[in-house]
């Protein structure tokens, strides 16, 4: 049985435990860049998707809808936003993020609280949304889920507290 090096010097090789290390660094590296690449491409396109499912429903909401115009740069934003990372990669934006974050600090940190909030009420939308009002067992299981429109749709046709299933997470007393 023979050690890794002497084999290595039998064999004809003989690069340095540094070489070595450098060679192996530069393989982990050149993985991780085509991996953040793919990650990127990935992501752009499920923002692109996201997008176009935006900009559709935005088509669908009525002419006066006060909803329709924020989906619609919410579209726009998404479709800015997958270009984005289309030419830069979520290297680039995590460079822009670090350069914004030395520059405006307090601007930063305002702008994570913001999408923090919004995150989490979109969480929360998302958990009321696939709520299908019958999963209490108060019915005795007579009456089986109804198909209802996906969240964004309803609010865009008939505004947010139209249907509201449960009054008591909007905060208002039921009527």
């Amino acid at each position: 049985m023979t050690d890794s090096l002497s084999g290595d010097l039998w064999t004809g090789e003989r690069d340095s435990p540094a070489d070595k290390a450098r060679a192996a660094a530069h393989t982990v590296r050149e993985r991780a860049d085509e991996q953040a690449r793919t990650g990127s491409q990935r992501a752009a396109e499920q923002v692109r998707q996201i997008a176009d499912e935006l900009s559709e429903l935005a088509a669908q909401a009525r002419a006066d809808s006060p909803t329709r115009g924020l989906v619609a740069r919410a579209a726009d934003g998404g479709h800015r936003a997958a270009g984005y990372l289309d030419r830069h990669g979520l290297t680039g934006l995590l460079d822009d993020t670090q350069r914004l974050a030395r520059q405006r600090p307090a601007a930063f940190v305002g702008m994570t609280a913001l999408a923090g909030f919004a995150m989490g009420r979109l969480a929360k939308a998302g958990r009321a949304v696939g709520d299908d009002g019958h999963g209490d067992g108060q019915d005795g299981g007579r009456h089986s889920p109804q198909p209802r429109p996906d969240g964004v749709r309803q609010a865009a046709e008939h505004g947010t507290f139209d249907l509201a299933d449960h009054p008591e997470r909007t905060g208002y007393p039921e009527a």
